[in-house]
């Protein structure tokens, strides 16, 4: 960080506030807030959240970091809240997850979500995703890490979007995010052993998605 800067923990109304006077007052402040969203969730107004958002967006002296939290396990021996140092001379180390979305191309116009192939669970919307009135206003994809049958998958292959492209009648676009792994998926979805569906969660209710013959058969579409 640059010298006399300020770190403030929490994107709520009351940090906003404080990240505004800090940075009139001339110090360089770090907003660091886990939520890919700003706010607090106790009734703030968020027309009056995002204003504050825009406004200290403008500041030349704030920068946020949002999707970040503090990392104290980084350091040795632990200290409280992961500083280390002394009386304004501390030092933190920040860890910033991805937001899967490219923060200069997204406008924010939502048609991302109406052919996104991925739900997070029923009913509960695709996994990109913004709130109304977010702050910032910039989409997120919803991402835990790699799917089971993705992580058996000798190729790598996005075997639950392509799974989930053939569920939407989108065959052509299923068969292209396939052949970004491999070349051949007529021959994989004859021979693979498919450790896939082995790794497949849905043995969890009944029985593995085909996937093998999934891949095979949109390839024999073609």
């Amino acid at each position: 960080m640059t010298p006399r800067a300020v770190l403030i923990v929490g994107g709520s109304m009351a940090g906003l506030q404080a990240a505004l006077d800090l940075a009139d007052s001339g110090l360089g402040v770090y907003l660091v807030e886990r939520s890919p969203f700003l706010g607090d969730g106790a009734g703030t107004s968020q027309q009056l959240m995002t204003s504050k958002f825009l406004e200290a967006m403008k500041h030349p002296n704030i920068q946020f970091l949002t999707q970040a939290e503090v990392t104290p396990h980084l350091f040795s021996p632990p200290t409280l809240g992961g500083m280390k140092g002394g009386q304004g001379d501390f030092q933190v180390e920040v860890q910033q997850h991805p937001r899967y979305v490219d923060l200069a191309r997204c406008t924010a116009c939502g048609e991302c979500v109406p052919v996104c192939p991925v739900t997070v669970q029923p009913d509960a919307g695709t996994a990109i995703y913004k709130p109304d009135n977010a702050a910032p206003s910039i989409f997120t994809i919803e991402k835990r890490g790699p799917a089971p049958c993705k992580a058996a998958c000798p190729a790598g292959i996005h075997v639950q979007g392509y799974v989930a492209l053939i569920a939407q009648g989108k065959f052509a676009e299923a068969l292209a995010l396939i052949r970004e792994a491999i070349p051949f998926p007529s021959v994989c979805g004859r021979v693979c052993n498919h450790p896939c569906e082995t790794a497949c969660r849905r043995t969890e209710h009944d029985q593995p998605i085909a996937i093998q013959h999934l891949k095979r058969f949109v390839a024999d579409w073609e």
